[in-house]
């Protein structure tokens, strides 16, 4: 297999993943209603798998970059050295969050307690660790769709795309409702699919 279509795959593989999870997961139309999340949680194969598929998908993002970041170096473009780190971190404190979000209820609910005592609990604990993760990412997914526009990688709409996409990723999580993820993940679609798409045709 050429070296292109391994790279295409790996740059897909984190919204593949991701979407997966994000799809399995019980949608809580507003997570401030700590008991519409417990009625999520009734669901547990769905509400776990979900979790730790959407962690997983969160996990290979770095692999994603890594290829993209490849692909660029063999033609003369050498992205800024703070774009991989973010990116991982980011990625690390995202999948912390969402396993801590999958099993943490879970664990409460088989010890014969509601799992709203988790969602009580939990408080700035998850949340704290999503928007320093969100933080992460947005530096190094932005910095990575600027370059990859400023090297040609894309062009036309799709300029346009990956941009908006990637401004996209990093806000929709500001909106306190389950619904979100699925816009989350077109978006994941909208950043990485051009990307990899390209390196795969090449």
């Amino acid at each position: 297999m050429k070296e292109s279509r391994i790279q295409g795959i790996l740059i897909l593989a984190f919204p593949i993943v991701l979407s997966i999870g994000i799809f399995l997961i019980p949608v809580v139309p507003d997570y401030a209603d700590h008991a519409l999340a417990a009625l999520g949680v009734e669901k547990m194969v769905r509400w776990f798998l979900g979790h730790i598929l959407a962690a997983v998908g969160f996990g290979l993002s770095p692999l994603s970059v890594s290829a993209i970041k490849s692909y660029l170096k063999g033609r003369s473009h050498v992205l800024p050295i703070f774009i991989s780190p973010a990116i991982a971190i980011g990625a690390g404190l995202y999948a912390a969050g969402l396993g801590a979000d999958g099993i943490g209820p879970i664990a409460v609910r088989d010890s014969g307690a509601s799992p709203t005592l988790f969602f009580d609990g939990s408080g700035w604990w998850v949340s704290g660790t999503f928007m320093v993760a969100i933080a992460f990412f947005a530096v190094g997914l932005i910095s990575l769709v600027v370059h990859a526009n400023k090297s040609g990688m894309v062009t036309g709409i799709w300029r346009y795309v990956i941009l908006i996409s990637a401004l996209l990723f990093v806000s929709i999580p500001a909106i306190p409702s389950g619904w979100a993820l699925y816009g989350e993940a077109i978006a994941a679609y909208g950043v990485f699919f051009p990307l990899g798409l390209t390196i795969w045709r090449s």
